[in-house]
Protein backbone atom coordinates (compact mmCIF):
# COMPACT_ATOMS: atom_id res chain seq x y z
CA UNK A 1 0.00 0.00 0.00
CA UNK A 2 1.46 3.25 -0.95
CA UNK A 3 2.15 6.40 1.35
CA UNK A 4 -0.82 8.68 2.32
CA UNK A 5 -0.34 11.73 -0.07
CA UNK A 6 1.40 14.78 2.46
CA UNK A 7 -0.83 18.35 2.04
CA UNK A 8 1.52 20.81 0.79
CA UNK A 9 1.59 23.89 2.53
CA UNK A 10 0.89 26.90 0.47
CA UNK A 11 0.59 30.88 1.15
CA UNK A 12 -2.75 31.29 -0.14
CA UNK A 13 -5.07 30.76 -2.82
CA UNK A 14 -4.25 33.03 -5.79
CA UNK A 15 -6.02 36.53 -6.58
CA UNK A 16 -6.49 35.15 -10.11
CA UNK A 17 -8.23 31.79 -10.43
CA UNK A 18 -8.27 31.56 -14.59
CA UNK A 19 -6.32 32.79 -17.43
CA UNK A 20 -7.05 32.59 -20.82
CA UNK A 21 -6.18 33.51 -24.44
CA UNK A 22 -7.19 36.84 -26.03
CA UNK A 23 -9.12 35.62 -28.47
CA UNK A 24 -10.29 31.87 -29.99
CA UNK A 25 -12.79 29.33 -29.40
CA UNK A 26 -14.12 27.02 -26.88
CA UNK A 27 -10.98 25.03 -25.71
CA UNK A 28 -10.60 22.86 -23.27
CA UNK A 29 -8.91 24.24 -20.26
CA UNK A 30 -5.67 23.41 -18.56
CA UNK A 31 -5.78 22.90 -14.46
CA UNK A 32 -3.01 23.55 -12.57
CA UNK A 33 -3.50 22.82 -8.90
CA UNK A 34 -2.64 25.18 -6.37
CA UNK A 35 0.26 23.33 -5.21
CA UNK A 36 1.70 23.42 -8.58
CA UNK A 37 0.66 27.17 -8.95
CA UNK A 38 2.73 28.06 -5.06
CA UNK A 39 5.67 25.68 -6.64
CA UNK A 40 5.83 28.00 -9.67
CA UNK A 41 5.38 31.04 -7.21
CA UNK A 42 8.19 30.39 -5.05
CA UNK A 43 10.81 29.24 -8.06
CA UNK A 44 10.13 31.08 -11.28
CA UNK A 45 8.32 34.81 -9.43
CA UNK A 46 10.16 34.25 -6.04
CA UNK A 47 13.74 32.83 -7.78
CA UNK A 48 13.60 30.64 -4.40
CA UNK A 49 16.11 27.92 -4.47
CA UNK A 50 14.48 24.68 -4.81
CA UNK A 51 15.14 22.71 -1.98
CA UNK A 52 14.61 25.79 0.38
CA UNK A 53 10.95 26.25 -1.49
CA UNK A 54 10.40 22.70 -0.84
CA UNK A 55 11.13 23.08 3.06
CA UNK A 56 8.71 26.36 3.01
CA UNK A 57 5.79 24.08 1.21
CA UNK A 58 6.53 21.12 3.73
CA UNK A 59 7.54 18.93 1.11
CA UNK A 60 10.71 16.99 -0.30
CA UNK A 61 12.85 18.38 -2.57
CA UNK A 62 12.47 15.48 -5.26
CA UNK A 63 8.43 16.20 -4.79
CA UNK A 64 8.41 20.22 -5.43
CA UNK A 65 10.84 18.69 -8.52
CA UNK A 66 7.85 17.34 -9.67
CA UNK A 67 5.45 19.35 -8.57
CA UNK A 68 7.24 22.26 -10.39
CA UNK A 69 7.91 20.09 -13.83
CA UNK A 70 4.22 19.36 -14.23
CA UNK A 71 3.05 23.01 -13.47
CA UNK A 72 5.46 24.37 -16.16
CA UNK A 73 4.12 21.60 -18.84
CA UNK A 74 0.61 22.48 -17.87
CA UNK A 75 1.98 26.08 -19.01
CA UNK A 76 3.81 25.47 -21.70
CA UNK A 77 0.82 23.54 -23.28
CA UNK A 78 -1.69 26.12 -22.73
CA UNK A 79 0.20 28.98 -23.68
CA UNK A 80 1.23 26.74 -27.06
CA UNK A 81 -2.03 25.40 -27.75
CA UNK A 82 -3.73 28.69 -26.87
CA UNK A 83 -5.67 27.13 -24.28
CA UNK A 84 -7.30 28.68 -20.86
CA UNK A 85 -5.30 27.68 -17.67
CA UNK A 86 -7.68 27.44 -14.36
CA UNK A 87 -6.09 27.02 -11.04
CA UNK A 88 -8.10 25.11 -8.39
CA UNK A 89 -7.68 21.71 -6.22
CA UNK A 90 -4.95 19.88 -5.28
CA UNK A 91 -3.64 18.77 -1.73
CA UNK A 92 -2.69 21.59 -0.02
CA UNK A 93 -3.43 23.26 3.83
CA UNK A 94 -2.98 27.16 4.40
CA UNK A 95 -1.53 28.45 7.33
CA UNK A 96 -2.71 31.54 9.06
CA UNK A 97 1.14 31.81 10.79
CA UNK A 98 3.57 32.97 8.64
CA UNK A 99 6.70 35.43 8.29
CA UNK A 100 7.03 38.42 6.63
CA UNK A 101 10.23 40.49 5.03
CA UNK A 102 9.50 43.84 5.96
CA UNK A 103 12.35 44.67 2.75
CA UNK A 104 11.11 42.49 -0.24
CA UNK A 105 7.36 42.09 1.36
CA UNK A 106 7.81 38.54 0.50
CA UNK A 107 5.66 36.06 3.21
CA UNK A 108 6.23 32.37 3.72
CA UNK A 109 4.78 29.67 6.21
CA UNK A 110 7.07 27.60 8.18
CA UNK A 111 5.99 25.39 10.92
CA UNK A 112 8.86 23.39 11.87
CA UNK A 113 11.83 25.99 11.51
CA UNK A 114 12.75 29.58 13.02
CA UNK A 115 14.27 31.54 10.05
CA UNK A 116 16.69 34.88 10.66
CA UNK A 117 16.71 35.70 6.98
CA UNK A 118 14.10 36.23 4.30
CA UNK A 119 14.79 33.21 1.79
CA UNK A 120 14.01 35.52 -1.14
CA UNK A 121 16.56 38.47 -0.06
CA UNK A 122 18.62 37.42 2.89
CA UNK A 123 17.62 40.36 4.51
CA UNK A 124 17.37 40.03 8.48
CA UNK A 125 14.62 42.42 9.19
CA UNK A 126 11.49 39.52 8.88
CA UNK A 127 8.65 39.51 11.50
CA UNK A 128 6.66 36.73 12.62
CA UNK A 129 2.97 37.51 11.50
CA UNK A 130 0.29 35.98 13.96
CA UNK A 131 -3.05 35.31 12.70
CA UNK A 132 -4.70 38.20 14.02
CA UNK A 133 -3.22 40.91 12.22
CA UNK A 134 -3.44 39.29 8.86
CA UNK A 135 -6.53 40.44 6.77
CA UNK A 136 -9.59 38.06 6.73
CA UNK A 137 -10.65 36.19 3.98
CA UNK A 138 -14.32 34.52 3.59
CA UNK A 139 -14.16 31.26 3.27
CA UNK A 140 -14.29 30.84 -1.01
CA UNK A 141 -11.30 33.25 -0.97
CA UNK A 142 -10.23 35.80 -3.48
CA UNK A 143 -12.90 37.60 -5.38
CA UNK A 144 -15.45 34.99 -5.03
CA UNK A 145 -17.99 37.29 -3.16
CA UNK A 146 -18.58 35.82 0.21
CA UNK A 147 -17.33 38.48 2.37
CA UNK A 148 -14.69 38.90 4.95
CA UNK A 149 -14.53 38.28 8.56
CA UNK A 150 -17.54 35.28 8.91
CA UNK A 151 -16.34 34.32 12.19
CA UNK A 152 -14.94 30.91 12.77
CA UNK A 153 -16.65 27.82 11.29
CA UNK A 154 -19.07 25.73 13.35
CA UNK A 155 -18.01 22.30 12.66
CA UNK A 156 -15.09 20.79 11.60
CA UNK A 157 -15.47 18.81 8.17
CA UNK A 158 -12.85 15.75 7.07
CA UNK A 159 -11.65 16.27 3.80
CA UNK A 160 -11.58 12.88 2.70
CA UNK A 161 -14.60 10.85 3.88
CA UNK A 162 -17.05 13.93 4.82
CA UNK A 163 -17.45 13.43 8.63
CA UNK A 164 -18.56 16.23 10.48
CA UNK A 165 -17.93 17.30 13.82
CA UNK A 166 -18.74 19.85 15.97
CA UNK A 167 -16.02 22.70 16.55
CA UNK A 168 -14.16 22.65 19.65
CA UNK A 169 -13.58 26.68 20.87
CA UNK A 170 -9.84 27.77 20.37
CA UNK A 171 -8.70 24.28 18.13
CA UNK A 172 -8.36 25.07 14.61
CA UNK A 173 -10.30 22.48 12.95
CA UNK A 174 -6.28 21.65 10.93
CA UNK A 175 -5.67 20.63 14.27
CA UNK A 176 -7.96 17.80 14.16
CA UNK A 177 -7.52 14.60 13.07
CA UNK A 178 -11.12 12.53 11.39
CA UNK A 179 -12.07 9.98 13.98
CA UNK A 180 -12.97 7.70 10.67
CA UNK A 181 -10.30 7.66 8.47
CA UNK A 182 -7.70 9.87 10.42
CA UNK A 183 -7.40 12.27 7.88
CA UNK A 184 -6.87 16.28 8.36
CA UNK A 185 -10.20 18.35 8.98
CA UNK A 186 -10.65 21.45 7.91
CA UNK A 187 -13.81 24.17 9.22
CA UNK A 188 -17.25 24.05 7.39
CA UNK A 189 -20.41 26.13 7.96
Amino acid sequence: MPRPRRYRRILGEPRVVAFSPEAGEEEVEVEITLDEFEAVRLRDYHDIKQKKAAEIMGISQPTFHRTLTSARAKIAEALVEGRPIILKGGDYITDRRRYKCMDCQFEWISPEKEYKKCPDCDSENITLVSADTLPRMGRGGFGRGLGAGRGAPRVCKCIECGYEAPKTPGVPCRMEKCPECGAPMCGAD
